[in-house]
């Protein structure tokens, strides 16, 4: 059973990855005049690429959590997690880029240190922490989100800042999506469908920045920024909002930290890579 789980989580990873590059190379060639704004996604709906490519995006998510019914997060979360190493397997061996062993140990390190930081990561959930103490993260990673999409659409920089703040974005929906489930368990359904409305908003936004990155970045650059982000920070807001209570001890705690370290070590190595940079030539 378990094996089933890995399978799909396999599969979920690497439609993520192929969704992620045909992505790149439709929103390589759009003007930068659409950096940041809404339009952007009305005019990759008409290119027919990037729309399998979203397809296959779509298509990851049910495969994830197909593969959380046969084995548990512990074991499916490292295994998406691979989706770093198979987008840098992508890069080499069908765009025939010249990567090298920089990229695939920062690909790894991303890999391993969102794998470490997931086993450590605490499993108690507490349902009803203070209201105050849950806004706060709320507000810090909604607020940084807000503010680095405000950036990147009137005053367009690098993609990186870009990635960044798809990141805080996909972060804080993957937060918010605890507060809808916990909404619903317990027959408040006003509440989940204010958070439901509020995780599309962001989720939009997110979505909209990880395009708008890939204009200017490779797939190879923007996902390991992305996905250093993303994958830790909902268990930082967790801990803060109270969600989550820590009882694993030092040793967890050194694993919480050992792969925060690894895995934005990973990413800054493969954001300053100029071969990771010549993928985005690639159409």
């Amino acid at each position: 059973m378990i094996a089933t789980g890995i399978l799909l989580a396999f599969m979920a990873a690497t439609a993520s990855a192929f969704a992620l590059v045909l992505q790149a190379q439709e929103a390589r060639g759009t003007s930068r005049a659409y950096a940041g704004r809404f339009a952007l996604l009305g005019l990759l709906l008409r290119r027919r690429r990037w729309v399998f490519g979203t397809a296959l995006l779509v298509l990851a998510w049910p495969l994830q959590i197909l593969a959380l019914s046969f084995a548990p997060l512990t074991v499916v979360q490292p295994v998406l997690a691979t989706f770093q190493l198979i987008l840098v397997a992508i890069a080499r061996f069908q765009l025939k880029c010249a990567i090298g062993a920089r990229e695939w140990l920062g690909a790894l390190a991303v890999t391993a240190g969102v794998a470490l930081v997931i086993v450590a990561a605490p499993h108690r959930t507490v349902a009803h922490p203070p209201a105050l103490r849950v806004a706060i993260p709320l507000v810090l990673v909604g607020g940084g989100t807000l503010i680095a999409y405000a950036i990147g659409r009137w005053k367009p920089s690098s993609g990186l800042l870009v990635a960044f703040a798809a990141g805080l974005g996909y972060a804080w929906v993957d937060f918010a999506d605890k507060l809808v489930s916990n909404s619903f368990a317990v027959g408040d359904v006003v509440a989940g469908i204010v958070w439901l409305l509020a995780v599309g908003s962001f989720g939009a936004i997110a979505f909209l920045e990880e395009n708008t990155a890939l204009q200017r970045r490779s797939p190879v650059q923007v996902a390991p920024v992305i996905g250093a982000i993303q994958e830790p920070l909902p268990v930082l807001m967790a801990l803060a909002a109270g969600l989550e209570v820590w009882s694993g001890g030092v040793t967890r705690l050194a694993g919480l930290a050992a792969g925060l370290l690894l895995a934005g070590v990973g990413a800054t190595v493969l954001a300053r890579s100029s071969a990771a940079a010549r993928v985005a030539a690639q159409r």
